[in-house]
C-alpha cells in the first residue's frame, strides 16, 4: 500500500523552505528534524491511519489529496477535512492523548507524504523555542480553519457553504467523489446535486 524513501536533495531544501515560511529554524535543530524524516507513498484509497488503531506518525502531504473522517454507529460518514499539498496530515487527538485513533485518514487519490514520529519530534522541540513557535502557529492555524468551518455550517444555508467550498477548493469540485464534499458540507449528496444543477442553470 505504502512504500518508504529517504528525501532527495531537492526535498529537504523544500522542507527548509515550508519551516522557515512558518518560523526560521537554526542549522542544527533542522538537520536533526530532517533525520526524523521519511517518504512514504500512499495508493489511492490506502489509509494513513483508520479508526482503533494507533500510528505515532505525523506527515506533510507533498502530492495528492488526503481525507479525515468519522464513521457512526449507523455506518454515516462525516468528512472533516480534506489535507491537500502543503497542509500536515496526523491524527492530533490520538498523538496528543496517547490513545487509538477515533477517526479514519485516507488518501482519495495516490499520494506521496514526508512523515515522523510525532514522539521523537516533540522530545526534539523540548526547551527549543524554534519548534515551539512553529508548533504554537501550525495550533492556530488549525484552529482558525476549524471555526471558519463550523461558522460555514451554523450560519450559511446549503447553497452558500458550497459556494465557499468551491472558492477554497477550487480544484476538488470536480476531482472527488460528490457524496465526500456532501459530507464535508453537512448536507446530503441529493440537496448537493440540486444546487449544482441550480448553479448550471443560472450559469
Amino acid at each position: 500500500m505504502r512504500g518508504i524513501s529517504t528525501l532527495s536533495g531537492e526535498e529537504i531544501s523544500a522542507v527548509r523552505n515550508i519551516i522557515n515560511g512558518i518560523c526560521p529554524v537554526p542549522d542544527g535543530q533542522f538537520a536533526a528534524f530532517i533525520e526524523l524524516l521519511s517518504k512514504k507513498r500512499f495508493a489511492k484509497h490506502a489509509y494513513f491511519i483508520k479508526m482503533g488503531e494507533r500510528n505515532d506518525e505525523a506527515g506533510y502531504v507533498v502530492s495528492g489529496l488526503f481525507r479525515l473522517f468519522y464513521i457512526d454507529r449507523k455506518g454515516r460518514e462525516y468528512t472533516k477535512n480534506f489535507m491537500l499539498p502543503g497542509h500536515f496530515v496526523a491524527p492530533y487527538n490520538s498523538l496528543l492523548r496517547g490513545e487509538a485513533s477515533n477517526l479514519f485518514i485516507q488518501a482519495l487519490t495516490d499520494s506521496t507524504a514526508l512523515v515522523f514520529d510525532f514522539n521523537a519530534f516533540m522530545k526534539l522541540a523540548e526547551g527549543e523555542i524554534c519548534w515551539q513557535t512553529l508548533l504554537r502557529r501550525i495550533t492556530e492555524e488549525a484552529y482558525l480553519q476549524k471555526e471558519r468551518r463550523e461558522s460555514d455550517l451554523l450560519f450559511y444555508d446549503a447553497e452558500t457553504r458550497y459556494a465557499n467550498f468551491t472558492r477554497e477548493y477550487p480544484n476538488l469540485t470536480n476531482a472527488i467523489r460528490q457524496h465526500h464534499i456532501a459530507s464535508f458540507l453537512g448536507m446530503s449528496p441529493e440537496t448537493l446535486s440540486r444546487i449544482k444543477r441550480r448553479l448550471d442553470i443560472s450559469q
